[in-house]
């Protein structure tokens, strides 16, 4: 299992963060994610990224390759 960083209303996932500005600012998005292979990486990442625990959550995510999903599907 995966885990990535998700924005609780907008549901968009964190691909990367902005850290020009004091107060770093996620950058989200509906297609691109960091993926962390333990929930352990991500709590991590979640720190040092000074991520908004009112913001965001860690979820478990699920990595599909597109070509290889119809044949899951047979």
């Amino acid at each position: 299992m995966m885990y990535a960083i998700r924005h609780k209303r907008s549901k968009k996932f964190v691909y990367g963060t902005d850290k020009r500005y004091p107060g770093f600012r996620q950058r989200t998005s509906d297609s691109t994610a960091l993926l962390f292979e333990s929930y352990f990486t991500a709590h991590f990442e979640f720190k040092e990224r000074k991520v908004s625990k009112k913001l965001y959550e860690i979820v478990p995510v699920e990595l599909v390759v597109k070509g290889e999903e119809r044949e899951h599907e047979s």
